[in-house]
């Protein structure tokens, strides 16, 4: 080569890394997730519908609502000592061949309010199971660079499960063809997502091992120290502490919101409960798009100030919803600021819209919360530990939500409901104001950077 020539450069090209889709574990996981949880949302509305026509009060009702959280609290601390010992595919396999009989048992059982309550304990245990198998699952299938990914499609499922099972599949078939095809088309989608995970190769080396029996009694007997001692585990890594603080406040909401709703449309929009489901609908529709934009936003801020973005934009639009009916008087005053002529506009009111555009953006900045406290937990948590972890998360986020789910209804039938969202949203802004102080000190390095769970 001649002296004083450059030799030509050689660009290598970028290897695009595939879409975390075209991973076949994790895309029969995913359809797994998609399908039964969309049946059992489906068979969740159709049962609050059920009892609340038997019945015609609310006393049922919030049993029936109790009986699915009180399972995942008081089983929770035994699924992850399972889920950690025992074979995750077949945990997989079994849990949705549970809730296909069960969903045949509710259709048996529909006209006797008691024994659907005593079916839905059963029932949600076997979905709480299937949950905590599901999550830990994902990053024994992905790889570490794919996780926020995988989370982000597995929120992603979880809000269209609630869109196809709440919106499309029971209100469509409940009018049609009753409540009997609905536990029908149930057991069939259940027994398609068992389908999925027997097609699903082991999770791991010797996950299926003829050595992987079943824990033994006394195993299961010590889940109550395992569940103290991941908890301590946890306890001593501040940004894992912090990410199950804010994954239990966001699980919290949703409980909060799924008793307060009914009250709000009856009481602050002066519409029929049974019509929440399409004023509330713009809720999946933010958290779908809030979901697509995480990877960019995580990308750019990290995982734990989306985190909070995602707590402050929740605590905002909360206190938005509990004030649509000031704004709406002062729209209605204000001949510059009221975009409507009339009272109504496309035969809805002005608070009915409000509600619709507020809905949406809560909807997205929800989608910031979950899956990046998620991701951070499946980081740090070692793979032994995982089920256990994620246990924890659920029976915490349960746990913390009993005591308001049962107190919340009375409250708003005595103060109203505006005062209620608007205590949640204080308590959400204090959880993202703390969050704000612990990210500030650990950028200014006043402290070590928290080590990884041991």
């Amino acid at each position: 080569m001649a002296i004083g020539v450059r030799p030509p450069v050689r660009h290598i090209p970028l290897v695009k890394p595939r879409p975390v889709l075209t991973n076949r574990s994790f895309l029969l996981l995913w359809l797994a997730q998609l399908i039964s949880q969309s049946a059992q949302n489906a068979i969740l509305f159709t049962l609050l519908v059920l009892v609340t026509k038997l019945t015609k009060g609310s006393t049922y009702t919030s049993l029936l609502v109790l009986s699915f959280v009180v399972p995942s609290v008081v089983f929770g601390i035994f699924s992850g000592v399972l889920v950690d010992l025992w074979s995750k595919r077949l945990l997989l396999i079994y849990t949705n061949a549970a809730r296909a009989l069960l969903a045949v048992a509710f259709l048996f059982s529909r006209d006797h309010v008691l024994l659907l309550i005593l079916i839905s304990i059963f029932f949600a245990t076997a979905s709480q199971l299937f949950g905590t198998t599901d999550a830990v699952t994902v990053p024994s299938v992905v790889p570490k660079d794919q996780l926020m990914a995988a989370n982000s499609l597995f929120s992603m499922a979880v809000t269209g499960s609630q869109l196809a099972g709440m919106i499309f599949l029971a209100p469509i078939l409940l009018p049609t063809a009753g409540p009997m095809w609905i536990f029908v088309v149930g057991a069939v989608m259940f027994a398609i997502s068992v389908l999925c995970a027997f097609l699903m190769p082991p999770i791991h080396h010797g996950d299926e091992a003829p050595d992987r029996s079943l824990p033994t009694f006394g195993q299961l007997a010590q889940a109550a120290g395992e569940y103290a001692h991941t908890l301590r585990t946890l306890a001593r890594d501040p940004v894992a502490t912090l990410a199950l603080i804010h994954y239990a406040t966001g699980s919290s909401m949703v409980l909060l919101f799924a008793v307060l709703v009914p009250r709000y449309m009856q009481a602050v929009l002066k519409v029929s409960p049974d019509k929440a489901v399409t004023i509330f609908a713009p809720v999946g529709v933010g958290a779908i798009i809030g979901l697509r934009a995480l990877p960019l936003i995580a990308g750019r801020f990290g995982k734990n100030r989306t985190v909070i973005i995602g707590m402050c934009g929740l605590a905002l639009f909360v206190i938005a919803l509990s004030m649509v009916e000031p704004i709406a008087h002062l729209m209605k005053r204000t001949d510059n600021l009221n975009p409507f002529d009339k009272q109504r506009a496309g035969g809805l009111s002005i608070l009915v819209l409000l509600t619709m555009a507020f809905a949406g953006p809560l909807g997205f900045f929800y989608a910031l919360v979950n899956a990046p406290a998620q991701t951070v937990l499946h980081e740090r948590a070692p793979a032994e530990m995982r089920g256990r972890v994620f246990a924890a998360q659920v029976v915490l986020a349960n746990a913390v939500g009993i005591l308001p789910l049962i107190v919340a209804g009375s409250v708003a039938d005595i103060f109203g409901v505006s005062p209620v969202l608007t205590a949640i949203a204080l308590v959400m802004g204090g959880i993202a104001g703390l969050s704000i102080y612990f990210e500030s000190r650990w950028a200014a390095g006043s402290r070590p950077p928290p080590p990884p769970l041991a």
